[in-house]
């Protein structure tokens, strides 16, 4: 399913880039909302609104990439031991 979005952008934005316009800034737009959803999911996770894994569904990421974004900006997430298993790939 696709949604057309119509928006003006500061020029400054995109000043310098090479690029068929449409393709681009779909890339620079997908992009930015997975980067979005990647930091809401921590500060919901941050807040106790959930676990990981719920919040991953919730946010419809991937589990695993939330948890190694997780990691890379310093929150070690709790895990049981259901997620030590799906983590190490011996999900049944």
């Amino acid at each position: 399913m696709e949604k057309t979005i119509s928006m003006s952008i500061p020029e400054a934005w995109v000043h310098g880039l090479e690029w068929d316009q449409t393709t681009v800034l779909q890339e620079v737009f997908r992009l930015g909302v997975q980067q979005y959803k990647i930091r809401r999911a921590i500060e919901m996770y941050q807040s106790g609104m959930g676990s990981l894994g719920f919040i991953a569904e919730k946010m419809a990421l991937p589990k695993r990439e939330l948890i190694r974004e997780a990691r890379t900006r310093g929150i070690e997430p709790r895990i049981d031991d259901q997620t030590l298993i799906e983590e190490l790939g011996y999900e049944s």
